[in-house]
């Protein structure tokens, strides 16, 4: 899974938090993290149903748009 393109494409963008943890089932359009991006908080959505296999950014961590962030096994 990787960070999708910004509105407004922003300079810098941070990865917040997790809402999810490795292992769990999740649903298409999910919220699975939340990113800052210009002052501004926003979530990042599962792109298909499947089970997180791993999370490879924390909080903190300066991401760019189309950085793997997590591997999502899809069903």
């Amino acid at each position: 899974m990787t960070v999708p393109a910004i509105q407004g494409e922003p300079a810098e963008i941070y990865f917040s938090e997790w809402l999810v943890s490795a292992g769990a089932e999740v649903a298409e359009g999910a919220p699975l993290a939340l990113v800052e991006a210009d002052k501004a908080q926003l979530e990042i959505l599962a792109p298909a149903a499947g089970r997180v296999l791993r999370l490879d950014v924390q909080p903190d961590d300066q991401i760019r748009v189309g950085q793997v962030i997590a591997v999502l096994e899809q069903q």
